[in-house]
């Protein structure tokens, strides 16, 4: 019979799945879940809104209703994302899967979600979403952020619009400048990580990049785009690439070939720096796989 302190100790592994768009994660992760009784667990940032579920290439329905997937489509696309608040919602999916005996398996290629589970974040009182509210709209915000943050500001673009805004609710909602609750020391997480990391070949990943947007269309995600761009859109779910280049193509502005250029351009321009920060921030330690 296992001690119970030995299975304690193999229960809390957390397997984290990381790498650019299209690299194969999501299909492995797949895999893997089924061989080891696991649980997916979203860490993208666009695949967390409902609406959105062609455009971010979610798991299928079929996959979801056979593997449990947890944090996709939960949000409305109104609502804002950060890394904070995503760390919240996956915390407690990691603690409920242990309890049931799961193997969690975070997958996804926001490297900001994943360091934020491997190395803790510090902690910020909560802040009234009232006071975000009130910078909509307005210019000079990132001179007002100057005046309040400078050290901030200087390390953002002044055209970064949300996080100009993330470091002005944070100052005038917890009277201390965001910069100052960065500087805190944050705790890291006790969970026993296993990363693995999936970097194809820039020429695979084109292809794939390709093939993915024409399956996009097929599968019907104009549809999807005009219906998402009636409604009220958060900046986090504003920036879903694809979203304004084939919504050109919807307003006439464009023909479907250069919308689909445009889309491709920028995809690929993504999942360059994707595999830049993977790199250099998550490579260490990881199982690393190149698909083919």
């Amino acid at each position: 019979m296992v001690p119970s302190s030995v299975l304690c100790i193999a229960l809390a592994k957390v397997i984290l799945i990381g790498g650019p768009t299209a690299s194969g994660k999501s299909a492995y992760a797949y895999k893997f879940a089924q061989a080891h009784n696991g649980v997916i667990l979203n860490a993208d940032s666009l695949q967390v809104y409902r609406g959105l579920e062609i455009l971010t290439a979610q798991p299928s329905f079929e996959n979801q209703r056979t593997i449990p997937h947890r944090l996709y489509g939960i949000l409305d696309p109104s609502e804002s994302c950060s890394a904070g608040r995503w760390l919240s919602l996956v915390i407690p999916e990691i603690q409920a899967a242990h309890e049931r005996g799961q193997l969690p398996i975070v997958v996804g290629g926001t490297g900001l979600y994943l360091k934020a589970l491997l190395e803790g974040l510090a902690a910020l009182p909560p802040i009234d979403p009232e006071i975000r509210k009130g910078f909509q709209n307005r210019d000079n915000l990132y001179a007002d952020l100057e005046a309040v943050d400078p050290n901030l500001a200087h390390r953002l673009n002044p055209h970064d619009q949300q996080r100009i805004i993330r470091g002005l609710e944070v100052f005038y909602g917890t009277g201390k400048p965001l910069s100052f609750w960065q500087s805190q020391k944050p705790t890291p997480l006790s969970y026993d990580f296993e990363k693995v990391l999936f970097m194809a070949p820039k020429e695979d990943l084109n292809a794939r990049l390709e093939a993915r947007l024409d399956h996009m269309l097929k599968r019907g995600v104009l549809k999807e785009i005009s219906h998402v761009l009636s409604l009220p859109l958060s900046v986090t779910a504003s920036k879903a690439i694809g979203l304004k280049e084939l919504g050109q193509f919807l307003e006439g502005r464009c023909s479907l070939e250069e919308a689909k250029m445009l889309t491709l351009f920028h995809t690929r321009q993504y999942a360059k720096r994707q595999r830049t920060w993977f790199r250099h921030q998550f490579a260490e330690g990881a199982k690393i796989i190149s698909t083919k």
